[in-house]
């Protein structure tokens, strides 16, 4: 896999992570009747969009994320009225007569008391909320056949109730498209639903980021072979100005004797070089099928263990890979083991909320404004931006097989860290709804042991005043990351 073909998998599954976590939100609230009325891709002017039931799916100019529109979050969401009342509203009416220049009004023929215009606008009405197109124009032809010239729309009304009763029958949960006809936004709104329901709504969104993690993990165990530690007899790396290097040895060639010394163990051919410090050595290496002798002198180092002189040739060998058993991969998916102790989406969550700690803490704020301005030096294992990870990714695409789990392994602690950012209990972040949730709750339970109505909500004007710092902050180190990793990026590995 190329560089570039690494990045562009790389956005691709964060895109598509994103719009799993919106998803989460959009089916919770669906299952619990709240209304839906959006899920779009990205952000900006919109550059596609369907109907679906009565939620709008589409894609934004700007793909930098996802969002799904619950009405009632915003105070300014304006609730739906039944179907009846919303099409005869009398002002509704008097402007689809001024609307409607079609009519042609004689004494011969009086004007109907329902103009045209407001047929049109009950069939708009009824697709708007889900219902499907042929109920539609069943609903408006049967109700329109039904009327006669009643003044007051008496007859109207009541026909509309009976013909939609007819088409889609009783309600028979929250939401459903009965209850969107007959009672509008009735307790569909957010805060008309229970609290238990809200915060599943909610939560149901960060929580699919660890699901994916999960599944990556564990598909990137079972299905990609994993270095056991055990070293083979395969040269994996050569390092720089090294005998090894000298002598042409090179990534690939498989080590058959050290000094007439045969063995099909590494660790016997090693511990030959290693009694050979300074001395002339010669190597059988097969290569392309072909055996080859290489002459080289081991450089003099001292065993850091033991304190005696060893032979060193400058190479890393390879390492005995096989997958994972199932019990094995779900074991370390989950919670790592002794040879990735952070292998698992547990030990990640740690990881990441130590990250986090230190990135947004005061001193890891200051570091960064520091070394964006070049006061100080880049820390390698510092904060780096969207830009950065991509780049990271590029490269682990670069390493065959084992740069193929890098890049899965990398995408899982992602998501991981998705988790923890989206639950830090601040607005704007879902964790900041699920704090004002609890917030709401500790205030009625406050006033229902006082013995008062348990009416305590959270000002939206308080949620505003913290979510506007916490922006503030979200940008300055998307800016100084972004910006480091333009001068001064981090390479991987």
């Amino acid at each position: 896999m190329t560089f570039a073909l690494g990045i562009t998998a790389f956005v691709v599954a964060i895109l598509l992570a994103v719009l799993v976590h919106e998803l989460g939100h959009l089916v919770t609230a669906k299952l619990f009747g709240m209304r839906a009325d959006r899920y779009f891709v990205g952000f900006g002017p919109t550059l596609w969009s369907t109907r679906r039931g009565e939620t709008e799916y589409g894609v934004k100019a700007f793909p930098l994320g996802g969002f799904v529109s619950i009405r009632g979050m915003s105070p300014l969401d304006e609730r739906r009225r039944p179907v009846v009342d919303e099409v005869f509203d009398p002002q509704a009416l008097s402007a689809d007569r001024e609307q409607d220049q079609r009519v042609v009004t004689t004494p011969a023929a009086p004007p109907p008391t329902v103009p045209p215009a407001t047929w049109e606008r009950l069939r708009d009405t009824l697709l708007e909320r889900g219902t499907p197109a042929t109920v539609a124009q069943r609903i408006v032809e049967r109700t329109r056949a039904t009327i006669g010239h009643d003044p007051d729309l008496t007859e109207a009304r009541t026909s509309l109730a009976q013909v939609m009763l007819t088409e889609v029958g009783d309600s028979e949960r929250v939401g459903d498209l009965p209850w969107r006809l007959q009672r509008g936004d009735e307790g569909r709104f957010y805060h008309d639903r229970p609290r238990w329901q809200r915060a599943l709504a909610i939560f149901l969104g960060p929580v699919t980021h660890l699901l994916i993690a999960f599944g990556l993990l564990l598909g990137g165990y079972l299905l990609i072979a994993q270095p056991t530690g055990e070293p083979t007899t395969e040269v994996a790396v050569v390092l720089e100005d090294s005998p090894a290097e000298e002598a042409g040895l090179a990534p690939g060639d498989r080590l058959r004797a050290v000094e007439g010394v045969e063995s099909e163990d590494f660790e016997r051919l090693r511990q030959v070089l290693r009694q050979r410090p300074g001395q002339p050595t010669t190597l059988t290496v097969e290569r392309d099928g072909e055996v080859a002798r290489i002459e080289l002198v081991p450089l003099e180092e001292t065993d850091p263990g033991t304190g005696e002189t060893i032979g060193v040739a400058g190479f890393v060998p390879g390492e005995v890979s096989e997958r994972l058993g199932p019990v094995d991969a779900l074991q370390r998916a989950a919670v790592g083991d002794e040879d990735e102790p952070i292998g698992g989406v547990v030990p990640m969550l740690g990881a990441s909320v130590q990250g986090l700690a230190a990135v947004f803490s005061p001193a890891g704020l200051s570091d960064l404004v520091s070394t964006s301005l070049g006061a100080q030096e880049r820390d390698p294992e510092g904060a780096v931006s969207v830009v950065g990870i991509a780049s990271f990714a590029g490269g682990a695409a670069e390493q065959g097989g084992v740069g193929l789990f890098a890049l899965l392994f990398l995408l899982a602690y992602i998501n991981v860290f998705l988790f923890i950012f989206n639950m830090v209990p601040l607005p704007p972040f879902d964790g900041g709804h699920l704090a004002v949730l609890a917030v709401e709750k500790l205030g009625t339970t406050v006033q229902r042991l006082r013995g008062r109505p348990e009416t305590f909500t959270v000002d939206p004007r308080a949620i505003t005043a913290v979510a506007l710092p916490v922006i503030g902050v979200l940008l300055l180190v998307f800016a100084t990351t972004l910006w480091l990793d333009i001068i001064d990026p981090i390479t991987f590995g």
